[in-house]
Formats: C-alpha cells, sequence, structure tokens
C-alpha cells in the first residue's frame, strides 16, 4: 500500500472511530477531548501495538481504542484525555518504543480537541503529516491551530519530492504561505514573481546548483530582505563558508529535527 492510500485509510478509520463514540455517548460525554497518539513500526508490529495498548490502559485504567493500518501503523484514541496527559503518555510510548522496536520508528500525537467529530479536515491534515514522518525516535506534535503572526510566506526548494511534501505540509500547518519549487530555476522564478520572506533551499538541486541559486537570490535581493535558510546534507565547511558569503541567514544540517527547523525560521522572521 502506498504512503498516500495509507494516509486515506488512516484518516477513514480515525474519523469512523470518533464518529462512533458521538453516537454512542449521552449527551454529558459529547465535546469531551481526544488526544490521539500515532505509531508507525515496520518492524515487530503486532507485538509493540499490543505492548502500547496494555502500558496506555494500565495508565488510564480503563480500554483504549485503537486502529491499525498496513500491518505497520496505529492509532491510539484517548477519548476524555486532555492534551498535557497525551503529551505525557507519549513520553511514556515512546520508552516502550525504545525498548520494543528493533529497528526505527516514528510517533506523532495530536489533540483533535472537543468536537472533534466536527472536524474531519483535522484528521485528514494529520494523517498526511503522519505518512511523511520520517522514521526517527523524535516525538512531532501535530497542532492545526498554531498560527505565526500576519501571512508570512516561505518558499521551499527541494529536489526530494518526499521530503518537500513532507515540509510543505509541517509549514502550512505552522500557517506560513507556502510556495514550492523542485529545482532551482523554479525556484529562482518563484522568488521573483512572490518575494517570500523566508528561502528554503538545498544545495543539490536540478537546473540550477544550489550555489548558483544563492547568487541569483542576492543579485535580486542584494538588502537580502527574503532571509535564506540552506537546508541540506552537505557538512563541508567550505560549503557552509561559501553559503555565507552569498548572504544565507542560516545553514542547517540533514538529518535535522523538523521543530528545531521550524523554530530558527521563526527566529529570522522576529
Amino acid at each position: 500500500m502506498s504512503k498516500r492510500l495509507e494516509a486515506k485509510r488512516l484518516n477513514e478509520v480515525m474519523y469512523e472511530k470518533v464518529v462512533e463514540r458521538f453516537w454512542r455517548s449521552d449527551e454529558s460525554a459529547r465535546g469531551e477531548p481526544c488526544g490521539i497518539l500515532l505509531v508507525r513500526c515496520p518492524q515487530s508490529f503486532e507485538e509493540t501495538t499490543r505492548e502500547i495498548r496494555t502500558r496506555l490502559e494500565a495508565e488510564l485504567e480503563r480500554s483504549v481504542e485503537a486502529v491499525t493500518v498496513a500491518n505497520r501503523e496505529a492509532a491510539f484514541l484517548l477519548f476524555g484525555v486532555a492534551w498535557s496527559r497525551t503529551h505525557y503518555l507519549a513520553l511514556r510510548v515512546k520508552q516502550e518504543l525504545m525498548r520494543l522496536v528493533p529497528g526505527e520508528f516514528a510517533i506523532m500525537i495530536a489533540d483533535a480537541g472537543e468536537h472533534a467529530e466536527r472536524n474531519p479536515r483535522a484528521f485528514e491534515k494529520m494523517a498526511d503529516l503522519f505518512a511523511q514522518l520520517p522514521e526517527a525516535p523524535e516525538i512531532v506534535i501535530f497542532q492545526e491551530h498554531v498560527q505565526p503572526g500576519g501571512t508570512q510566506s516561505v518558499l521551499l526548494v527541494d529536489g526530494d519530492e518526499e521530503m518537500r511534501r513532507y515540509l510543505e505540509l509541517r509549514f502550512r500547518l505552522k500557517g506560513y504561505r507556502v510556495l514550492a519549487a523542485e529545482n532551482g530555476p523554479q525556484g529562482l522564478d518563484l522568488f521573483r514573481k512572490m518575494k517570500p520572506d523566508v528561502v528554503v533551499t538545498d544545495l543539490n538541486l536540478t537546473g540550477m546548483d544550489g550555489f548558483h541559486l544563492l547568487t541569483r537570490l542576492h543579485r535580486e535581493d542584494p538588502n537580502a530582505s527574503s532571509k535564506i535558510v540552506v537546508f541540506t546534507d552537505n557538512r563541508v565547511e567550505e560549503s557552509i563558508n561559501k553559503c555565507f558569503e552569498l548572504g544565507v541567514a542560516d545553514y542547517i544540517t540533514r538529518p535535522f529535527s523538523p521543530v528545531e527547523l521550524e523554530e530558527r525560521i521563526e527566529k529570522l522572521l522576529q
């Protein structure tokens, strides 16, 4: 099953369970908060999800609703559990994953909020973001309503389609207006037309390499009104120095922390 189909199926089953809960509950229970914990572990899946469910039920002292997709992804729906408790439970689950899973895993938490049954779009965004997460022992937080001030824009230039879609979705969820280009010429064209607040670019680009793109951006914007962030796996000191000479505001290497990347972009925009 492709990632897109997995995301679609995960979205459907999560929302279906939430709607079922709404219709089964009495009036006093409707509108309760709903924490969500999503886990992907391609190895030892059945044993791992069983252990996680047991740990969650022991912590909450009641049964936990769980759904699985493609024998590698699971969503644990924590009805009646507030955001702070969901975050705490995720930390406990991460400990279990590090103990149980021989390979890497992905973990994300979300707060569907009160009246989750009225917001199907949130589950679609949640599943799409989770599908793009790389396997890494970091808890990723999905917060649909976090918005930076204003309507700031980010131009993302990256030839890796999977990485580009993942970052594009994360930036949109943070409230940015996102422009995406798969190569240097597209990136330069969008820069000229839209004058974004931030440019996030790889160095390994087709059509125009990253250094050439940085040179052209510097000519177009000599006063550096658009902040430029290089986001690459190139760790060569000479390359790093050259980027800063070309007016780059920040240089971030992969593998990376999505939270750190977002925080550094927010800092540039202050």
